[in-house]
């Protein structure tokens, strides 16, 4: 085979890798897909002999911030300011109590700030390990203070379960906690769950796709492929349905994921990736996912992509997922469906 007639053989698989690498990824990545993600650090930045008192500064320079000595436990006398912006007593008669004062430091700790459902317990880890959990309110808004955390760079991630049950994907971040810094993430925006009714139906019959997010937002929900774009709004409970009329899909293996739109800035990643069949299936999805596992290493990762690859439009049964008698687009979004990274 010549490399132009290979690469015209691949070229409907290349289009459609590149937007799926990138769901994968989304995937991977926990969908952290918004655009209004914001990490603020406070915490004392003071200058030492620029004339402003700031931060942990007794003074700077003229700027006593008030203090005098009667203020610092003396009967009288001139206070002033050393060089490292200390207090300087020297001048102060009749020393008494209450010299050398130092403001206590900032507290090290993470402040946590997004949406998730409403009334929802936002389960937080840290590294892999949960560490707390909080409680959104009725407009899914949740805030939650970690203390007693070490300097350090730690992974986070936030998960949900919604009313029907559903649990949503990890949403995380890694960032640097800096000792004396109060670290305060908002922006957080929890992709929506999503469950379908049915995962094998006719073509033309009508599959049920929910879930929950926030409310009063738009939803919009993706079927892969060819890839289909609807638009739902989630009621005051923060609770959507799309009921959507596969008469447009062919038989075979279909893909579905959602994601939240809050405004025209501010929108979720993608949650979790569902696997529908349009026809008859004789495999079970569970069953289908362990055949996807090609390496027999426990994952459904790039290993096992390349094994599909290599067989691609090519006859075999253990890489034909949905048993069409070929290695296709549809055995590729079966693998996709299963993906664990």
């Amino acid at each position: 085979m010549t490399s132009d007639s290979f690469f015209k053989k691949i070229l409907p698989l290349i289009l459609f890798i590149i937007p799926s690498l990138l769901l994968i990824a989304n995937h991977a990545l926990s969908s952290n897909g918004t655009t209004q993600l914001r990490i603020e650090i406070t915490a004392p930045a003071p200058v030492c002999g620029d004339g402003v008192r700031e931060g942990s500064e007794q003074c700077d320079k003229a700027d006593l911030g008030g203090e005098t000595c009667e203020s610092r436990g003396y009967t009288g006398g001139t206070l002033s300011c050393n060089d490292d912006c200390t207090f300087d007593t020297s001048d102060c008669t009749s020393p008494g109590g209450g010299g050398g004062w130092v403001p206590p430091p900032v507290e090290t700790k993470v402040i946590l700030k997004g949406k998730a459902f409403p009334g929802s317990e936002v389960h937080i880890l840290k590294d892999g390990k949960e560490i707390t959990i909080t409680k959104a309110d009725s407009k899914a808004n949740f805030e939650k203070e970690i203390t007693e955390i070490t300097p350090g760079i730690y992974t986070f991630g936030l998960w949900v379960e919604d009313k029907d049950g559903i649990k949503s994907i990890t949403y995380t971040l890694t960032f640097r906690v800096t000792s004396n810094v109060i670290t305060t993430v908002s922006g957080i925006f929890l992709p929506p769950t999503i469950g379908i009714d049915k995962t094998s139906l006719s073509k033309g019959e009508t599959l049920n796709i929910f879930g929950q997010t926030v409310p009063e937002v738009e939803v919009n929900v993706h079927i892969l492929s060819p890839e289909i774009v609807t638009t739902t709004t989630s009621d005051e409970i923060g609770a959507w349905l799309l009921p959507f009329n596969t008469k447009p899909l062919d038989e075979g293996a279909h893909i579905t994921k959602a994601r939240s739109q809050l405004s025209a800035e501010e929108r979720s990643g993608f949650g979790k990736v569902l696997t529908f069949y349009i026809g008859e299936v004789t495999v079970p999805l569970e069953e289908i996912c362990r055949q996807s596992d090609f390496s027999e290493d426990g994952r459904v990762n790039l290993v096992d992509f390349s094994i599909l690859l290599s067989w691609w439009e090519k006859a075999n049964p253990r890489c034909d997922l949905n048993q069409n008698g070929i290695v296709d687009l549809a055995d590729f979004s079966i693998l996709l469906s299963c993906w664990t990274g």
